[in-house]
């Protein structure tokens, strides 16, 4: 039996790992060729494992097709090639998930610039370019889904600087959803609805989770079913929201599949 995704073609940025890897997974469960587009092709920390590479293989191993490129989403150029290599190889782009992000702890009184600057480089300016450079031929086929994912830290008033450019995605996803209605995209907003295990987390807590930290964390089965499930959608059905995994299962899952993840 097809997979809902299959024939489609999503690019998932920051899915070398983590997050992003989940949702490529997934998606290659579902029949969808997935591009990992993200910076890692070496593992340099034996905590943070997963490459392009390892990632592709994996989406292959479930039925997809996995296809890394690298790119920085911060440098516009990046983008560009990585998109104009996705389209010389394939020929369409379905699916863009806005997933590579970057979170420095820290007060704004004493936050060093930099890390100021990068947040917005990755978190901001990333879903910029990568949605500018996929747009045109989103609106050429008259469909499409981008997927920009933020943060239960855009919901906080203590959330730092990482808090503010999540706030500033919701604010994009939004804006962008109406303009770009009439050409049949549609865009929205993912987070998770609580913190779920990654490397990222693993390396947070120097190289492991304590038992009853791991056992407290929900598992990514809801997550990624809602970021498929936001992957389906057009500008009739569902645009210009920002969800948490679980706001999204429950608006837009059939009465099986809700069943299946409250069990």
């Amino acid at each position: 039996m097809a997979g809902r995704l299959a024939g489609k073609v999503a690019i998932i940025t920051g899915a070398s790992r983590g997050l992003g890897e989940y949702c490529a997974i997934e998606y290659g469960r579902e029949g969808a060729t997935v591009v990992i587009a993200a910076r890692t092709e070496q593992v340099s920390n034996p905590i943070l494992e997963g490459t392009i590479y390892s990632a592709a293989i994996k989406v292959d191993e479930v039925g997809g097709e996995g296809f890394p490129v690298v790119c920085n989403v911060a440098d516009r150029a990046s983008v560009e090639q990585m998109v104009e290599t996705v389209l010389a190889k394939y020929g369409r782009i379905d699916i863009l998930m806005n997933n590579a992000g970057v979170l420095v702890p820290g007060a704004l009184s004493d936050l060093q610039s930099r890390h100021w600057e990068l947040q917005f480089r990755v978190n901001v300016n990333g879903p910029f370019f990568c949605t500018r450079a996929v747009l045109p031929t989103m609106v050429e086929q008259r469909s499409g889904s981008i997927i920009n994912i933020s943060s239960v830290a855009a919901d906080r008033e203590d959330s730092g600087s990482y808090g503010i450019t999540k706030r500033a995605v919701e604010d994009f996803t939004r804006q962008l959803a109406r303009e770009v209605r009439a050409h049949g995209i549609a865009v929205n907003a993912l987070k998770p609805v609580a913190a779920i295990e990654t490397p990222g987390m693993r390396f947070g807590h120097g190289g492991d989770l304590a038992p009853d930290v791991r056992a407290g964390l929900p598992t990514a089965a809801s997550y990624v079913e809602a970021a498929v499930l936001l992957a389906l959608q057009t500008p009739d059905t569902c645009t210009g929201e920002a969800f948490n995994d679980e706001q999204a299962v429950e608006r837009l899952a059939d009465a099986a599949t809700k069943a299946r993840l409250r069990s």
